[in-house]
């Protein structure tokens, strides 16, 4: 292949003459040179050295750097590109080695060789699924196998978050790693609490899913003595257990009490030994959290300080009222409140919107 050797400090200047004249080679990339010099891949279309608009450059041959497609799409014949290009998803979702797509109704026709280029671009993936929609009620998604590495199709797969790795199915269980900061904000605010109380917590995950806001806690060296965690999906559950006690296989200190259930989280209250116990409170299940939250209470430890964290789906102009709103319930139940946030995460719909909400109290 011919290269145009220019000084360094040129080398920009004669890419867009080069590009803007249709002498680039394409997929190729720039050589660095000897002496401060770099060579510009030259396309067949491109003069000869003895031109005069090379300003004197010298051309060369040289095998050169062949650079792969950029996008996955490169990977589609041209023709079908040239068919589908309205249509081609922009944006697509990766869970451990699953990659999920949205396909409009047009293109679906096409899945299977979309998910094959996709395969060939990203050498991480092992599964392409369309997503279409959730379904069933715990809404999960109803994924449809496209295309696979090595013909392994299994929908099971780890995502490491936080270094620690997190068994999944997204078939099966929510999972969302848009999550993951809220969840390092869990870890800071546990160990603000335990230094507080000057001993490590009584942890509940009610609604734990597969356990990704348990892993850093259960990690963090003598934070948690006791932990009680459960989701009502069963297949949920299976997870949650197995991930449970890999978090907890590498902790130099042994729970106290560890209780996973396969139960609805407002059913906690009915469990032997959790009334007036719980020192730190997840409530994750956005469209129900607030609706829920009266019924959990009565798990909160009583004469000392306590937090609860959760999550929850609001009208955007109610994120005002939402604080006295929580505090309403803790004095209803007892409590002390010593602070409430509530703090807009992200946006929902165009009326909605995803908040998070923290308070500290102390029942009595």
């Amino acid at each position: 292949m011919r290269h145009l050797r220019v000084p360094s400090a040129e080398t920009q200047h004669w890419l867009e003459i080069c590009r803007n004249r249709g002498w680039l080679q394409s997929g190729a990339g720039v050589l660095s040179l000897e002496n401060g010099k770099k060579g510009i891949p030259l396309s067949i279309r491109a003069p000869q050295e003895s031109d005069s608009q090379w300003n004197g450059n010298s051309i060369f041959m040289a095998d050169g750097i062949i650079k792969g497609p950029e996008h996955w799409s490169e990977h589609l014949p041209s023709e079908l590109v040239e068919e589908i290009k309205d249509e081609i998803p922009n944006s697509y979702e990766i869970q451990g080695d699953i990659l999920i797509v949205k396909l409009e109704e047009k293109i679906r026709k096409h899945g299977p060789v979309i998910a094959e280029a996709m395969i060939k671009q990203l050498p991480s993936v092992r599964l392409v699924c369309a997503d279409n929609g959730v379904t069933g009620e715990f809404r999960v998604r109803d994924l449809q196998p496209l295309a696979a590495r090595a013909n392994d199709i299994s929908t099971i797969t780890q995502i490491r978050e936080n270094g620690v790795l997190i068994s999944t199915d997204p078939t099966k269980v929510y999972f969302s790693a848009r999550l993951s900061k809220e969840r390092e904000d869990n870890l800071s605010s546990a160990k603000e609490l335990r230094k507080k109380l000057s001993r490590p917590l009584r942890v509940c995950d009610p609604y734990a899913g597969v356990g990704p806001s348990l892993a850093s806690l259960l990690r963090e060296q003598n934070l948690v003595s006791e932990c009680y965690a459960g989701d009502l999906n069963p297949d949920a559950f299976d997870l949650l257990q197995d991930n449970i006690h890999s978090f907890i296989s590498k902790s130099d200190v042994p729970l106290t009490t560890l209780s996973v259930k396969n139960i609805d989280a407002r059913k906690w209250v009915e469990e032997q030994g959790c009334i007036d116990k719980i020192d730190f409170l997840l409530v994750n299940l956005p469209h129900h959290s607030l609706e829920h939250l009266p019924d959990l209470l009565p798990l909160m430890s009583k004469d000392s300080i306590s937090v609860i964290r959760g999550w929850a789906i609001i009208d955007r102009e109610s994120l005002m009222s939402q604080e006295e709103n929580i505090s309403s319930m803790i004095k209803q139940t007892g409590g002390e409140v010593k602070s409430v946030t509530c703090s807009e995460v992200k946006g929902f719909s165009s009326s909605k919107i995803f908040m998070r909400f923290e308070s500290w109290q102390k029942f009595h």
